[in-house]
């Protein structure tokens, strides 16, 4: 086995455990986006990602903002809506009061579910300056997983599992689930990702991740058959965004070469 050394300096732990909160913060909020709301509203929400790192990009790197990506990124957005539209029902409806304020569980999911998509945007930026100076992937991984980790324990400890945004598992059988989507829905993807973003801009990486709930459509549908039928709306989203990440690759491809 080759060695894999975890050696830091403290400057790089304390960007690397600002990354871990960063994505430890994302957790807690895309899924108890889902508990306050339900799936569809969360994705539609959690879609933004690419849209905030183009608008989050210029800030954290002091760059120019690109119109092209900015435009891709809303593209995806109605290609996401399109795909996971539903119409609310009226009997899951809830509402919550704060200062005057009322909102809907659907409001205030879709909310925090933006919130979430704009600190996984955040992450993936600052990622791109750490992994530049990190040749392996894994030693990137390692510290964040370990510091979001840390975060949602602590989180959970002081919230308590009855909190509506809690990621505690109640069910014994559930940390069997959770230990597979951990090793294989989390870390692996996870360390890959680490490694792209050597390659590619954050907004490409995140412009992708918008197919995940796709492969996952798509993966029920060939274990359940008949039990997931997708509406013709759901091509139409599919195409659109399939479309936006290709052109994407298109006008990336064109810009290096003009470029070389």
């Amino acid at each position: 086995w080759k060695k894999r050394p975890f050696k830091a300096s403290a400057k790089e732990l304390w960007f690397m455990a600002l990354c871990g909160v960063l994505i430890a913060v994302h957790w807690i909020t895309f899924f108890g986006a889902i508990k306050i709301a339900n799936v569809s509203i969360t994705l539609a929400g959690v879609s933004t990602g690419a849209l905030f790192s183009a608008l989050l990009n210029p800030l954290l790197n002091k760059g120019k903002l690109d119109l092209i990506e900015l435009a891709l990124g809303a593209i995806v957005v109605v290609g996401i809506v399109i795909v996971f539209y539903e119409e609310p029902n009226a009997t899951t409806i809830k509402t919550y009061t704060w200062s005057g304020y009322t909102l809907t569980n659907y409001q205030l999911g879709l909310l925090i579910a933006l919130f979430s998509a704009s600190l996984s945007a955040s992450f993936s930026i600052l990622n791109k300056q750490l992994v530049a100076r990190y040749p392996l992937p894994v030693q990137v991984t390692f510290w964040e997983l370990s510091f979001a980790f840390i975060g949602v324990a602590l989180y959970d400890l002081i919230a308590g599992s009855h909190n509506p945004m809690s990621l505690w598992a109640t069910v014994t059988t559930d940390w069997w689930y959770l230990v597979v989507l951990a090793l294989l829905c989390t870390a692996y993807p996870f360390i890959k990702s680490v490694e792209l973003l050597k390659r590619l801009s954050p907004f490409s990486v995140m412009l992708a991740i918008n197919l995940e709930p796709v492969y996952g459509i798509l993966l029920a549908a060939l274990l359940f058959g008949a039990e997931e039928n997708m509406k013709p709306q759901f091509y139409f989203g599919v195409l659109i965004i399939l479309g936006t990440v290709i052109a994407n690759g298109i006008i990336k491809a064109q810009k290096r070469k003009s470029g070389s």
